[in-house]
């Protein structure tokens, strides 16, 4: 039975479509494309790009694209459900056999019991060191001690659980911006345009133009992901590379200017 990327790679073999053609238009490379038509899904960075990578190879190819993911997830949830059955065999292999069994079960009755006897030949032992003369303490005042106040925990240490993305258009720019999966935004805006999304867990950002826009990650502004007019595909933004994309904040360059011999 063929496996998924081997019906892929076939369907993009009757139409004659190399995978340097799919790789130019949809900018992904060769490695991944081939990766997929493998089944070598390891090599993918997230199930997100999985999805996504599926999704422009059955596009470009002529497939639906909802069949594409459809035979996907079919093949996840039965390769999660396959491991069931060594799990089985093993258990019959190393199954104890019952003379084994009476067996270990006198040698564990038999650990019990001495146990229990060695207890009891250590009591008197205890018991006389508990009838041992006791000295009186001399029990010594001691200087009563404030408590240290406590403090209330700082908002700032609360982690933020989604991510708001904020766009101001600089200068007519085409924006494609996919947020947990989702396409959101798919157009061309124009000078003065400005748009606000949310997302549980990241952002992909594909821009024909760079330089024509300023954005903002949870009100904190970012750093510029291209030059002015340049073709940027792929950006992906999430919880934990966050910092990555912001600009530093003007307080602590303001703190460095002014103390530049600090230290």
């Amino acid at each position: 039975m063929a496996t998924l990327g081997q019906e892929l790679k076939r369907e993009r073999e009757l139409r004659g479509i190399s995978l340097k053609e799919i790789s130019n238009s949809t900018k992904i490379t060769i490695k991944f494309l081939k990766a997929l038509e493998d089944d070598q899904w390891d090599i993918f960075p997230g199930e997100f790009f999985i999805k996504s990578v599926f999704k422009a190879y059955a596009k470009f190819i002529g497939i639906d694209e909802n069949f594409a993911l459809n035979k996907y997830h079919e093949m996840m949830l039965f390769q999660e459900k396959e491991p069931s059955k060594p799990h089985e065999q093993g258990e019959s292999k190393f199954r104890i056999p019952q003379k084994n069994k009476i067996l270990l079960g006198l040698v564990l009755f038999l650990v019990i019991i001495v146990l229990i006897i060695a207890s009891f030949l250590f009591i008197p032992h205890t018991q006389k060191s508990s009838h041992l003369p006791v000295k009186a303490a001399t029990v010594i005042p001691q200087e009563q001690k404030t408590p240290p106040p406590v403090t209330a925990p700082s908002p700032v240490q609360e982690e933020k659980k989604e991510i708001d993305l904020g766009i101001t258009f600089l200068d007519k720019t085409w924006i494609q911006v996919y947020a947990d999966g989702r396409l959101k935004l798919d157009g061309i805006k124009k000078r003065g345009d400005e748009i606000q999304l949310k997302a549980q867990k990241e952002f992909l950002i594909n821009s024909g133009n760079a330089g024509g826009m300023a954005y903002t990650l949870n009100g904190k502004k970012g750093k510029p992901i291209g030059p002015s007019g340049a073709v940027v595909k792929g950006i992906l933004i999430n919880l934990e590379n966050i910092p990555q994309f912001l600009l530093p904040e003007e307080g602590i360059q303001t703190q460095n200017k002014r103390n530049p011999t600090q230290g």
